[in-house]
């Protein structure tokens, strides 16, 4: 079976990169991709505008109220 990935990840997502993914899961899906390649589920140095790679702190996954976010949704 071959297997394709995905780098689910672009400069100009609106800060929900989390929800768009699953929006668009099922389609991915039948496109044929396999896997995901996120970036970083760590709070980013910029908040919501950061893109995952501007970490601000290694141990807050979402669970501390800093930088302007805090997890709606945990998986």
């Amino acid at each position: 079976m071959n297997r394709v990935i995905i780098q689910f990840f672009h400069w100009y997502h609106s800060g929900e990169l989390w929800k768009e993914f699953i929006e668009k899961a099922g389609l991915l899906k039948e496109l044929g991709f396999t896997a995901v390649w996120f970036p970083p589920a760590t709070k980013c140095s910029l908040g919501k505008d950061g893109r995952g790679y501007d970490v601000y702190d290694l141990y807050d996954l979402g669970e501390f109220d800093q930088k302007g976010g805090i997890p709606i949704l945990m998986l």
